[in-house]
């Protein structure tokens, strides 16, 4: 079923509002933790329970914030390659059409760092005193 290009651009911006809506929470909770870690209410020196639920905390948002940026990317990625098989396509629609491999490119980043600031911070809660 071909889909006509407003509609395409419809589901691309609530696409693209998902994606930003999705890591509000994430980013909330990521800056809850850089201001325990910066004021030394969440150090190398708290509780052993602490540092765990922390880590736990944020691993869970980690990959709640992950499987909703990717399945989002997916989707995404899904609607350019209908958008490129759409007939009578603006330079809009050309431009949407061509996000596919930054959209590959966001997904693999967004795991990256999620990866490493989850690292930094066992490193930062668990390093040898």
């Amino acid at each position: 079923m071909a889909m006509r290009e407003k509609d395409l651009l419809q589901i691309w911006n609530g696409q693209r509002a998902h994606r930003i809506s999705s890591q509000l929470g994430p980013t909330i909770l990521l800056a809850v933790v850089l201001i325990l870690t910066t004021t030394g209410k969440l150090s190398d020196r708290s509780p052993a329970d602490v540092k765990a639920f922390a880590m736990g905390l944020v691993a869970a948002g980690g990959v709640f914030s992950v499987s909703q940026m990717l399945s989002s990317v997916r989707d995404s990625m899904a609607l350019t390659r209908a958008m490129r098989e759409a007939s009578d396509i603006s330079q809009l629609g050309l431009s949407v059409a061509k996000n596919s491999s930054n959209l590959a490119l966001t997904g693999f980043f967004f795991i990256a760092l999620s990866l490493f600031n989850f690292v930094v911070l066992a490193i930062y809660l668990y390093k040898k005193s």
